[in-house]
């Protein structure tokens, strides 16, 4: 039987005079060769996909025999807009569009909701719930509120789209969202997980509309401690759709015209909530990894034009704090009942991975005390409060987040690690999350075989647990792979430019430097840094000259120049700003000194 071609995507480039592709992953054959009529109409700089037509052949000597390609779609020129996206949904086997029968699924569902549906249904007017987004935000699928509660306390009200009343198990829309797994976010466009009908319009909590919603009902007293929770299929109208920027500003004391006293009041009350709250979880030793995600500024065209990084501010915390709420009330309820679900769940780190944090801390004057029966979230987090205000604050915060496991779906609750919770599972975004949409469905089906009713388990839940951690895996990465391409296309064009940076990671050969601002990250290698051959201290996490005795480290601030960047390759190379090079034959000889 003849093997399937193997697809590559990759830019063509002409060579002496023939035509070979290069693949945009470095582990691929290093060209491919492209014969006369197999091009497909492309022509050099074009990106392209393209399948292997001959298979790899054996090494004779040092040689071995080139591949065949041959193109099979031309995405476009590889510096036009737009086409680095195209690469990145191509290489990452992103889903585009939907296919016809989820299309006419999604066309048939009634835009009217019954009346019998919303009679039955409690609907949740008072206080008045709003959402709280960022100003780009593409979904709208919580809402909150939070009332005056029981013996002086506060009661927080989280409404979650019922993407479940619409979407059956095993439906064309289902099946369609549970091999997608997630939504996918670029900064100029989403790859969503179900159909915009529902995504952008019937699930999205718009203001002055009915919406159908599953709502967490917890009760808190006066120190943050939940004393109570309930859930029901509820009915909402939102009274405002509010940015961040609006709260924030409304809670350092600057009203806004936009939103209405009352509201204004009921968020007043939310801020207390939020503080009460999250002084029980940091008790309790939850690590806050305070790394605030960029906003990847575009012209019209798609460029980057720059990247606006602000720290998150108290709407930000206070939407981060009743959700986290909200999937631990719904995950220990589950938990208690024995329903069947998708827990969210994060193993304690590594051993050896602990205490090679631990060397890397004493390096930086940090200490990292684990007990001896194994590390608490706690150390962690007193760690990270150490690193707190000073330059290498983020690098701190970056290496301990590598060293923490990969949080991961499973159908065991056995807790989460990082938060220091002992029940925990995504519940709050069911428009871009399977899993989410299968805790609703398992909430309902425990409320109502508390009622006599009878619970459909997923026989294939373990396998879906595996399916939708790969899948969230897969979206990470692309999300991380375009960011990537739009931060060396923007560096490219900054040949020469000097930045300040930081030193993010240390290698034998050379120093990775993090760019002030998040615009990017660039390599000075080794030979760059000086007229000797420096000797890399792993343990240190530095690069030390023996001759100089100048040292870098992890966590010094560095001004570097760009000197190249590889769009393909997504490579920045760049040199001290400070530093006169060295002519290559000296380097070489210092180099032979060394071995």
């Amino acid at each position: 039987m003849k093997p399937s071609p193997r697809t590559v995507v990759g830019v063509v480039r002409s060579r002496s005079g023939a035509f070979v592709i290069e693949p945009f992953e470095a582990s691929e054959d290093p060209a491919l060769e492209l014969r006369e009529g197999a091009r497909g109409g492309a022509v050099a700089g074009d990106a392209v996909v393209a399948e292997i037509a001959r298979p790899a052949r054996a090494k004779r000597g040092a040689e071995r025999r080139r591949l065949e390609a041959k193109v099979v779609e031309v995405l476009g020129p590889l510096d036009a807009p737009g086409v680095d996206v195209e690469i990145v949904v191509r290489r990452r086997g992103i889903r585009r569009g939907f296919p016809e029968p989820v299309r006419v699924a999604a066309a048939r569902i009634p835009r009217e909701i019954p009346e019998a549906e919303l009679s039955r249904r409690e609907r949740f007017a008072d206080p008045a719930p709003v959402t709280i987004d960022g100003e780009t935000a593409r979904d709208f699928d919580d809402a909150i509120a939070v009332a005056p509660g029981p013996s002086g306390g506060l009661t927080l009200y989280v409404h979650v789209a019922d993407v479940s009343y619409y979407v059956s198990p095993g439906d064309p829309i289902d099946r369609e969202a549970r091999g997608r797994g997630t939504s996918v976010y670029f900064p100029d466009r989403v790859y969503p997980m179900v159909p915009p009908r529902l995504s952008d319009d019937l699930c999205s909590l718009r203001p002055g509309q009915d919406r159908l919603v599953q709502s967490a009902v917890i009760d808190v007293d006066r120190k943050g401690k939940v004393v109570g929770t309930r859930f029901a299929d509820g009915v909402i109208r939102s009274a405002a759709r509010l940015t961040y920027t609006q709260v924030a500003s409304l809670l350092e004391g600057h009203p806004h015209p936009e939103i209405p006293a009352e509201v204004a009041a009921m968020l007043r009350r939310a801020e207390t909530l939020r503080v009460l709250l999250e002084r029980q979880r940091r008790a309790r030793g939850s690590v806050d990894f305070d790394l605030p995600a960029p906003t990847i500024l575009l012209d019209v065209e798609g460029a980057m034009t720059g990247i606006k990084v602000e720290p998150r501010n108290r709407a930000h915390r206070m939407i981060e704090e009743f959700m986290l709420a909200a999937n631990e009330a719904v995950a220990g309820w589950l938990t208690s009942r024995k329903a069947a679900a998708l827990f969210r769940v994060h193993d304690p780190p590594d051993p050896e991975k602990v205490e090679a944090l631990g060397s890397f801390a004493k390096s930086l004057g940090l200490t990292l005390k684990p007990r001896k029966d194994g590390i608490r979230p706690k150390d962690v987090q007193e760690l990270l409060d150490q690193a707190e205000g000073k330059p290498f604050q983020s690098v701190v915060n970056t290496v301990a987040l590598r060293s923490m496991m990969q949080a991961r779906y499973a159908t065991s609750d056995t807790g989460h690690f990082g938060l220091a919770a002992e029940h925990y599972l995504h519940f709050t975004s069911p428009i871009r999350r399977y899993p989410d949409l299968v805790a609703h469905r398992a909430l309902r089906a425990a409320r109502r075989r508390g009622k006599g009713g009878k619970e459909g388990r997923d026989p294939d839940l373990e396998a879906l647990a595996e399916s939708c951690s790969r899948l969230e895996r897969d979206a990470e990465a692309a999300e991380r792979e375009l960011l990537e391409w739009k931060k060396v296309k923007y560096l490219a064009g900054r040949i020469g430019e000097a930045f300040e940076g930081i030193v993010s990671g240390v290698a034998r050969f050379g120093l990775f430097i993090q760019l002030q601002g998040g615009i990017g990250e660039g390599l000075v290698r080794v030979e760059r840094l000086g007229g000797e051959w420096f000797e890399h201290d792993p343990a240190r996490h530095e690069l030390r000259g023996p001759q100089s005795g100048r040292t870098f480290r992890l966590g010094d601030a560095l001004r570097v120049v760009v000197e190249r960047a590889d769009t393909v390759l997504r490579r920045v190379d760049l040199r001290l700003a400070d530093q006169t090079v060295p002519e290559p034959r000296e380097r070489s000889r210092n180099r032979r000194r060394r071995r």
